[in-house]
């Protein structure tokens, strides 16, 4: 992030042109000799160049018409990644589709966001804890899915603050977008929604995970770990299922508190059929549980140590999603394994 860039001209009114500031180190600078057979005294030297940024800054507001617009501008550009709304200029109408609504705001430096009407499916218990949400969104927010690991921002109305929410459901799938999402006291508004009710979706965004990348590429990568946490697995299953790994070996270590915090536990049979070994993991195991106990990161280092692993450092691959202490841990781990 350029944090020290000026904002991007196109944040101001249209049909302005922007006016260059003078930048202090490009003004002419003092000079120690006399000017008329006296020296300028510091003050008096001070004094005329502020009155040269004043001047400069008056004519820039005096250009859009002396209103507060450039610091409105100013403030957009500075809490773009924040997903503050970006309120029209007074007197200026929101753009209109027949037969959908726009809200815009903004995306992060100098981008817009649109969000378009979108209509609940369904919504049905997934775990403990856990909803997997079906929308039926329209082609400006699915057709740019196009990888597993690509995200919406939702909200419920134009002037709330968007979330982020991985798409669960496989790229090029006829049908709702499927989103498995934890309840919480923010996102009730979300998780509460019934049939046909509606929200706000942008289009979907993000790079995703790139399993054709030029390293994967160049090193012919042939087996992938895969690692998850609570609902971290939604954009796994996204991959998994849009068939992006097919011909690899691939492991899933996907991890929970209990068994009933498992997502997509329904599925593991299918993906395991489909040539990926399923290897669930849980922090908090309750009686008669006889799988793995502890955590991700564990489960990988106990396996390669006994020699259960499959990681062949050259040709070895990873997708991770989840808790940050989870990613740093098995990145920790394949550090040591030379990957």
């Amino acid at each position: 992030l350029k944090s020290t860039a000026a904002p991007p001209y196109h944040l101001l009114p249209s049909g302005v042109t922007p006016l260059p500031l003078p930048h202090p180190l490009a003004m002419p600078h003092p000079r120690p000799a006399c000017v008329g057979g006296r020296r300028r005294a510091p003050v008096v030297t001070a004094l005329a160049a502020f009155a040269a940024v004043s001047a400069g800054l008056v004519a820039l507001l005096t250009a859009v018409g002396g209103s507060g617009d450039v610091f409105a501008a100013a403030r957009g550009w500075g809490t773009q990644l924040t997903g503050a709304v970006f309120r029209q200029p007074s007197g200026q109408a929101q753009p209109k589709i027949p037969g959908r609504r726009l809200r815009v705001s903004r995306r992060g430096w100098g981008d817009d966001v649109t969000f378009f009407d979108a209509s609940v499916a369904s919504n049905v218990e997934a775990g403990d804890g856990l909803r997997l949400i079906s929308i039926d969104a329209p082609p400006e927010v699915s057709g740019a899915f196009k990888r597993g690991g690509q995200f919406v921002q939702a909200k419920p109305k134009p002037d709330a603050k968007p979330s982020f929410y991985a798409i669960s459901s496989p790229p090029g799938e006829k049908g709702p977008l499927e989103f498995l999402i934890k309840e919480a006291e923010s996102n009730e508004w979300l998780t509460s929604l019934d049939r046909g009710d509606v929200t706000l979706l942008s289009e979907a965004m993000g790079r995703g995970f790139n399993v054709s990348c030029a390293s994967w590429s160049d090193a012919d990568v042939s087996q992938v770990g895969l690692y998850a946490t609570g609902t971290g697995v939604a954009p796994i299953r996204s991959v998994i299922e849009s068939g992006a790994l097919k011909g690899k070996a691939v492991r899933l270590y996907v991890g929970a508190r209990t068994e009933s915090n498992l997502g997509f536990a329904d599925r593991y049979e299918a993906w395991r059929k489909a040539g990926v070994e399923v290897v669930p993991v849980l922090s908090k195991a309750e009686g008669g549980w006889s799988g793995r106990q502890g955590y991700v990161q564990d489960a990988l280092q106990q396996d390669e140590e006994r020699g259960d692993g499959f990681v062949l450092p050259a040709r070895h691959g990873a997708l991770l999603c989840g808790q940050k202490e989870m990613v740093a841990a098995v990145r920790s781990v394949y550090e040591g394994l030379g990957v």
